[in-house]
Formats: structure tokens, C-alpha cells, sequence
């Protein structure tokens, strides 16, 4: 098995309506996103899926409805968390080799999803 990963950047705002902290409040984040795939390397082409394929599913499924947007139009409560979670649901049937979701909120903290019982396709 080989796993490939590519990134990917979007900035959007958010708040954290379930939060007594200062998230509470409208602010922002430019988030990195890096999403795996992860299968048998093919003997005819060598690989296990080709890079272009996938950016363009990621930038179509997730980037381009999240990029300067206010995530709380997307999300009720849009934490890392639950942020990943989304994301990992909209690419799922389409990237049937998904493997996992890391979210970067800032630049030291991130979320892994690796998907869950509900998460099946």
C-alpha cells in the first residue's frame, strides 16, 4: 500500500457558538488542509492515483465552497473538528481511497480524520 497526500490552502472565518472562550466571536483562520489517499500502486501507470484527479476533486468538493467564507453558513458549529468531519463526507464518494483529513487551524495545531462507521459511503 502506498498513501498520497496532497495540500491545499483556504481562509475563512468562523465562530463558536457552543464556546465560552473567545472564539465565541467572529475571526478568521487560514487554514491548510492536506487529504490522503491511500491504495495499491498500479503496474500500468505506477500509481496509485494521479495528482492532477485528485486536486481537482478537492478544490471542486471542499476549497472552492470554503475559500473566504463565513463557515457558520456551512456549519452550525464549525470547529476543527467538525470542520474535518465535513470534509472527510463531501470527498468520500468520490475519493473511495480517502485514508485521511488533516486540518491545520493555525500553523501548530491540526485535526486528523481517518472517517468513521457513519462516514460509509
Amino acid at each position: 500500500m502506498m498513501q498520497v497526500t496532497t495540500e491545499f490552502h483556504f481562509s475563512a472565518g468562523h465562530r463558536l457558538p457552543r464556546y465560552a472562550g473567545p472564539c465565541r466571536t467572529p475571526h478568521g483562520h487560514n487554514y491548510r488542509l492536506l487529504v490522503s489517499v491511500e491504495g495499491p500502486v498500479d503496474p500500468e501507470t505506477g500509481m496509485v492515483i494521479d495528482f492532477y484527479h485528485l486536486k481537482r476533486i478537492v478544490e471542486e468538493k471542499v476549497v472552492a465552497r470554503v475559500d473566504h467564507v463565513d463557515l457558520n453558513e456551512i456549519l452550525e458549529n464549525p470547529t476543527a473538528e467538525n470542520i474535518a468531519t465535513w470534509i472527510w463526507r463531501e470527498l468520500r464518494a468520490d475519493l473511495p481511497m480517502l485514508s485521511e483529513i488533516c486540518l491545520y487551524e493555525i500553523h501548530d495545531c491540526c485535526v486528523r480524520y481517518r472517517g468513521g462507521e457513519d462516514d460509509a459511503t
